[in-house]
């Protein structure tokens, strides 16, 4: 182990889920946070017939998480592990492509609190734990934003924008602290969420979600540099000479 504690959230999902493995395979603490316990225990099983070091699953609704779970949290990744590294924004909602008058009013409000409110409380809640750490990474997933600011993106196009506003200002809010905030747009890979957009689209023609789990790993790790505060995974490339 390298000593190190990274929070997943999404965690039984494709890239959340490929992040993690590669995150246990690095040697770290590593937290799962999603809503789906199956998905967890299924990857957890996976873990260690591997041979990995056991993950930390944390089954939990952002749905309907507030202060207090939270709270409960950070806490006892205090206590169990003295501090957090890192925190990966992997979980998002998309319930489809929509004209916005044609969202109900509950799916909106769902959107908007996966997507935005829960990543911003839970960031937050987390900011203390990632001051101390000697490297703190905050890292969003976010969108190709010209593209989900276009017609029928719905709340999901809303709410990635509205990331987007909130990781620049933490970034600048986190500057003098030494945390590392970072805005990715993955790219497109194989998911779940991805078939329910482009319905028409061959998933076997995609790159696999490990390919953005292992540049998003080089970023966690140091072993690249990311340019500015929103980067897409594809610049990275370049970066590393490649």
């Amino acid at each position: 182990m390298n000593g190190k504690t990274l929070l997943v959230t999404g965690a039984a999902g494709s890239l959340g889920s490929a992040l993690s493995l590669l995150s246990l395979g690095e040697g770290f603490n590593t937290i799962m946070l999603d809503s789906n316990k199956r998905g967890l225990e299924q990857f957890y099983d996976q873990a260690c017939a591997a041979g990995l070091q056991e993950p930390v699953l944390h089954p939990l609704d952002l749905s309907t998480a507030g202060t207090e779970q939270f709270e409960e949290l950070t806490d006892a990744i205090a206590e169990g592990f003295g501090g957090l590294d890192g925190l990966v924004h992997c979980a998002a909602r998309c319930s489809g492509l929509a004209p916005l008058d044609h969202v109900s009013p509950p799916e909106w409000l769902l959107h908007m609190q996966v997507n935005v409110n829960s990543p911003w409380l839970l960031s937050v809640h987390c900011l203390p734990l990632l001051r101390n750490s000697a490297g703190g990474r905050l890292y969003f997933l976010l969108e190709d934003l010209a593209m989900v600011g276009g017609p029928l993106w719905g709340p999901y196009g809303v709410s990635k924008h509205a990331l987007s506003a909130m990781v620049g200002q933490l970034a600048a809010e986190c500057q003098a602290s030494g945390i590392q905030v970072l805005g990715i747009n993955p790219g497109p890979f194989r998911s779940p969420l991805r078939s329910q957009v482009y319905i028409a689209e061959n998933p076997a023609a995609l790159p696999a979600p490990a390919q953005a789990a292992e540049r998003i790993m080089k970023l966690l790790t140091g072993k690249t540099q990311a340019p500015g505060v929103f980067l897409d995974l594809a610049e990275l490339d370049s970066l590393d000479g490649k």
